[in-house]
């Protein structure tokens, strides 16, 4: 029984009937929720003024791995002239070895002259932000829109402003334009006229953050290929993250830079960047402790795990942990030792498939008075009606007492799939928000809106539920508790006539609100909603599928199901004709429902706050591609909890906490005080998880996850709760590491193990503690000593596990573990030819082969028994590019990498069916299907259902076609493992006859692109059992790929000179090579060299002629040379050119290295794209 405003009483299951037209208690228009509102410009206030720049430190930083441009010599000159001119110092660099918190903690600003591409690795970005957030000073020019526009730093992508798009081409790249200065309230534009013409390469931008503020425009009649219309912004500023942010577009000529309003407006860039932290005569003034910690503060504590099926989880105020399981059981972690108790069961209609059971547990805000736990959870009456039901125990002895039952809400559910939602989260005053799910099959409508009113589908139809106002269903509803088990209705909700909706309801139009969490300093509800699979758009049923994370700041229709995302209406498609419709008003929804039993006409639909598809969101790019399932933490307030050195920095005061389950991921949403999205932001992203399904703060101010475990629909052993830990801006924990020569031998056996990789984070001397235990019955553990390297003897069998515990100087430990299996040495195996074992031609037509394979205790292998060995000869074309250059892994290890990428095996297993069929069940289905090649390929990329049952498949549209044919290929390959393919032999000549259609490639004279074709051999064998040690099967693939290699396949940063860049030209990835008399290069690979005679270098030369030394060594720059020659540009620039160079007779394989320097000093570029491997 509830009571409204004290004084109308209502049942739970009494349904009132509406009216056509409703009466709201809130108008919606004042929603916050809304993230692309731009801020109003005008109202923009001009910044603190730093007039002079004396004793001011900036750096200047012009690495290209793209194009680099002509200006940027120039560039610098014009900053070291103007630093002498202004007494402040620069540093010109390329070395992104700088960016690092001692160094960037020197300079007052850094600009980014014309760099391009992907120029800082992971450690060195976090280094740029950590910056920024101290208070530095940024200044873009001209190209730095076109560097980290490729990759994952979306941060720089808001800090820069934009990114890069296009530039005009005709009548030329650069052209005379006029600039209109449009603010000349800032430093960098006082002084300069109103408009002012120059020649320049105007940039077309995509991208543009909505904060920036604009100082001048392009006029895009002075030029021709803009591509903005009337604004067209080409300068502009603005504060980001805790520092300052300046860009000019302007730049890419070198006569740019003796351009005296170009300078003037540079300086004045300058000035403002560093008004945060300037003080003449002092250090940079940057406040660190502002700053985003490091990744490496966050550690991961594991407190419980082999949990059955964990569903949500709350609080206690001490600490402790109450875990819900959905069988109904629930699961007490104690806070300060970390053990779990049983906790009580309860009676639930626990249904896998319907998603049913027990789903929601909340601790009463009062609970040291009350004793009270609420709890939401599924049940069915005599008369097979079900239920989903709100009800309060209490909490005696360490256990949910069931005898105490106080049945507080209920409402009906259709015994029907899917969604229950069913979080539970206090607010303000003791008000209880309680998510429910819209109880609507999702699988007949092609991933779209639940919209279907033909008779025999009345659970398809989503406005008998989310689209109705006298329905508990697809809401998140709004009840003050009382004492005596009744309710009361709190202001501020949805619909103040009842006739015109239920009281309860606070938020409509949600499909499953599976987590929610109230803000109780801004009074601010948060949920995530988990939405439908269409992965694209339909002209007959409208948008594609979003999650939303929903702001709500007062009570209102989120639009389920006739609108979904920000506000994208779907279209009323007719099942029973099969024909679109009109489309759902998003500002006066109605609904039309047949089995409607509320108002027609709905609140207005507001957009959420976060929407994201199974492709990368064009709005949050952040949040990544694959299946997704939105959920949210909480709102971090850093004075609500215990100050110690592990709370949680300032840092992340005010951000939203939001999780994904299929994504595996926990991010940091920063917004303000309207709602506007400012950035999203990984949190600890090291850190891995087993699908989390819930995460809160606990009361110290720790974030705990709670992990469902990798399989669906039963007891997993990594379904746990973990803890989060901040480590403080103190000590860190060392990072223990053990390296081993090997981890399975034969009798006797001599182990290397080393802690020589086990590392401080902090630079403190580590103590190593060793120990050795054993699983046979009788043997004692050993303690090895605190060498840093160990030589193990081994005299007896059996399975051992090696144990390493570091020790810093502070106290702080770290351990790892290896299993050592000792009493049966792995087989090895080895490809002997008189042919190159590398590399295949066009008129290459067999291979003759013999393996040779010994194992310690059998002995040399010399007969193929019951197909052991087993030996088989694969082609492919759809191999990971990257692997050239090592033995390629084949079809099963790139597909294995897929499925483990994408987290397709929390829905699949290989034998077993979990929410998806087994793979090999697919297989199966599709052995005897000439087309199933193209069905799997485009079932994966598109998702689906309808097949196998209900459950719809998401999308894996961010995947090439060449990675859906590989998990294709493999998921059909499964059937014929079965049957145990036959061998090949031994030793004979394979013949090589798949490759024609690389023939003509490898002949002509045009940049060769590698697709990964490649012959596998791959090779297996299983030894005896032996010594009580189990046998080992053993697995090594032989590959033989195009004599032309695609350089940029083979190329690892890592493995060459600091000035070797990957470059791009006419979409051809290239290798680009500096200009120095000195030599430069970078590691190949390892190649057989047998029979090869000569090289063919494929190249392109920029700006002027010139002439390289070429060479090629075995192992290093300091190796033996095997080549040597000069590659000549010649008279045509900006073509392919290939050279020709001798190569000293050499057998077997050979680790190669390539190394370039000009013969004499030029302006010219040179861009390596592949070399040929001649016979």
């Amino acid at each position: 029984m509830i009571r409204l405003f004290s004084s109308i009483k209502h049942f739970p299951l009494v349904v009132a009937l509406g009216l056509a037209s409703a009466l709201f208690l809130q108008a919606c228009s004042d929603q916050s929720s809304a993230p692309n509102s731009a801020p109003d410009k005008n109202t923009v206030q001009p910044p603190a003024e730093v007039t002079s720049l004396t004793g001011a430190h900036v750096l200047v930083f012009s690495k290209t791995n793209g194009w680099r441009h002509d200006s940027i010599p120039a560039g610098i000159e014009a900053l070291k002239k103007l630093a002498s001119e202004n007494n402040f110092t620069v540093l010109a660099t390329e070395d992104s070895a700088l960016f690092n918190d001692a160094e960037l903690a020197k300079f007052n600003a850094v600009v980014f002259l014309n760099t391009t591409s992907d120029v800082l690795n992971e450690q060195q970005e976090l280094a740029m932000e950590r910056y920024i957030q101290a208070g530095g000073g940024f200044v873009g020019i001209h190209a730095a829109t076109d560097t980290e526009s490729g990759g994952d730093w979306f941060w720089y992508r808001n800090l820069v402003g934009a990114v890069f798009k296009n530039h005009p081409s005709v009548p030329s790249n650069v052209q005379l334009a006029r600039v209109d200065i449009t603010n000349k309230n800032h430093e960098s534009t006082k002084g300069l006229p109103d408009h002012f013409e120059i020649n320049d390469e105007w940039y077309n931008f995509r991208d543009m953050y909505e904060f920036i503020n604009v100082l001048a425009k392009v006029d895009e009649s002075t030029y021709q290929g803009g591509e903005h219309g009337h604004d067209h912004p080409i300068s502009w500023y603005h504060e980001y993250d805790g520092g300052r942010s300046f860009y000019t577009g302007l730049g890419h000529t070198a006569e740019t830079f003796s351009n005296a309003h170009f300078i003037q407006h540079l300086l004045g860039g300058i000035r403002y960047s560093v008004g945060l932290n300037y003080r003449e005569g002092s250090a940079p003034q940057l406040d660190y402790s502002k700053s985003r910690p490091e990744n490496n503060r966050f550690v991961k504590k594991t407190l419980i795990e082999n949990l059955n099926e964990p569903v949500k989880f709350d609080f206690f105020p001490n600490g402790d942990a109450l875990i819900a399981l959905r069988p109904g059981m629930f699961t007490r972690v104690d806070y300060k030792t970390g053990a779990a108790h049983d906790a009580g069961t309860i009676a639930v209609e626990y249904n896998k498939i319907q998603e049913w059971g027990l789903i929601g547990v909340a601790i009463d805000p009062d609970f040291s008075r009350t004793n009270w736990v609420y709890v939401a959870f599924n049940v069915k009456d005599e008369q097979n009606n079900f239920y989903q039901k709100l009800s309060r125990f209490e909490w005696r002895n360490n256990q949910v007492d069931t005898s105490t039952e106080k049945e507080i809400l209920r409402y009906g559910i259709d015994n029907n799939c899917c969604h229950t939602g069913g979080d539970l989260q206090f607010g303000n005053n003791g008000e209880l928000f309680f998510s429910t799910g819209d109880n609507t099959n999702p699988h007949d409508q092609d991933g779209y809106a639940p919209l279907d009113f033909r008779p025999d589908m009345k659970k398809n139809d989503g406005l008998r539920a989310p689209g109705n106002t006298q329905d508990l269903r697809g809401k998140v509803l709004r009840i003050k508790p009382n004492a005596d088990g009744t309710y009361d209705i709190p202001a501020g909700n949805l619909f103040s006539d009842a006739s015109q909706g239920r009281p309860e309801i606070y938020v409509m139009g949600a499909r499953n609100p599976y987590s929610i969490t109230f803000d109780k300093k801004t009074n601010t509800l948060f949920y995530g909603d988990v939405g439908p699979d269409a992965n694209v758009d339909s002209d007959e049923k409208g948008p594609r599928g979003y999650d939303e994370v929903n702001r709500v700041t007062a009570a209102g229709n989120f639009g389920w199901p006739l609108v979904i995302g920000q506000n994208r209406p779907y279209k009323m498609f007719d099942y029973i004709n099969q024909k679109g419709g009109e489309t759902a008003d998003v500002n006066a929804p109605m609904n039309v429902s047949a089995l409607n039993t509320g108002a027609k006409q709905l609140p207005p639909a507001q957009p959420a706050f976060i929407a994201y598809p199974y492709a990368a969101s064009e709005i949050f790019p952040e949040l990544g591609v694959g299946g997704r399932t939105a959920l949210v933490a909480d709102v971090y307030r850093a004075n609500d909890y215990p100050e110690s050195i592990n709370r949680y920095p300032a840092y992340y005061d005010n951000k939203l906490f939001i999780a994904d389950f299929m994504r595996a991921w926990v991010k940091a949403v920063t917004f303000d005080e309207q709602g506007r999205i400012q950035k999203i932001e990984p949190f600890a992203p090291q850190i891995s998880y087993a699908l989390p399904i819930d995460t809160r703060f606990s009361p110290d101010g720790t974030l705990y996850v709670l992990e469902y475990g990798m399989s669906w629909f039963t007891g997993n052993p990594d379904a746990r709760l973990a803890r989060i830990e901040y480590v403080g801006a103190g000590n860190r924990p060392p990072l223990a590491v053990i390296t081993l020569n090997k981890n399975q031998a034969g009798l006797p056996a001599h182990i290397q193990a080393s802690a020589a990789e086990s590392t401080d984070l902090d630079g403190d001397a580590i103590r190593y503690q060793w120990t050795l235990t054993c699983a046979n019955d009788g043997c004692a553990s050993k303690d090895l000593g605190n060498a840093r390297d160990l030589e193990l003897p081994f005299s007896e069998a059996g399975t051992f596990t090696l144990s390493l515990q570091i020790t810093d100087v502070h106290g702080a430990t770290a351990t790892a573990s290896q299993q050592l299996e000792i009493g049966n040495e792995p087989a090895t195996i080895e490809l002997v030819s008189a042919q190159n074992k590398s590399f295949f031609w066009g008129d290459t037509s067999s291979f003759a082969y013999q393996l040779e394979i010994n194992d310690l205790e059998d002995g040399a292998i010399k007969t193929i028994t019951n197909n052991n060995p087993n030996v088989q000869l694969r082609y492919s074309a759809a191999q990971q590019a990257g692997a050239q250059g090592h033995q390629l892994a084949s079809i099963s290890d790139q597909a294995k990498n897929l499925l483990d990428a994408n987290n397709c095996l929390s829905c699949h297993k290989l034998d077993e069916k979990v929410v998806g069929p087994a793979l090999r069940e697919v297989a199966k289905k599709y052995q005897d299907d000439p087309n199933a090649m193209a069905y799997l390929v485009k079932k994966i990329g598109n998702g689906g259902s309808g097949v196998w049952g209900e459950m719809n498949m998401p999308a894996f549209s961010g995947l090439g076609e060449a990675d859906l044919k590989v998990l294709a290929t493999y998921i059909l390959s499964l059937n014929k493992e079965e049957a145990a393919v036959a061998s090949l032999p031994l030793a004979g000549k394979l013949s090589l006859n798949a490759h024609q259609a690389t023939q003509q490639r490898l002949l002509d004279n045009t940049p060769f692109v590698a697709q990964g074709e490649a012959y596998s051999l791959a090779v297996s064998y299983s030894d005896k059992p032996v010594n009580g040690m189990s046998a080992i099967a053993v697995n090594k693939i032989f590959s033989l790929i195009p004599h032309r290699v695609d350089l940029d396949s083979v190329f690892d940063g890592a493995r060459a000179s600091k000035d070797v860049k990957r470059h791009t030209f006419r979409e051809i990835k290239t290798i680009q090579m500096p200009a120095t008399t000195d030599w430069s290069g970078f590691a190949l690979g390892s190649f057989d060299l047998t029979q090869i005679k000569s090289l063919q270098v494929g190249a392109f030369f920029f700006k002027e002629a010139a002439a390289w030394q070429f060479e090629l060594r075995r192992n290093n720059a300091e190796g033996e040379v095997i080549a040597a020659g000069v590659l000549s540009s010649g008279a045509e620039l900006k073509t392919y050119q290939r050279s020709t160079i001798a190569v000293t007779p050499t057998s077997g394989f050979s680790e190669l290295y390539l190394q370039l320097k000009v013969e004499n000093k030029t302006s010219g570029e040179l861009s390596l794209q592949d070399i040929s491997f001649e016979k």
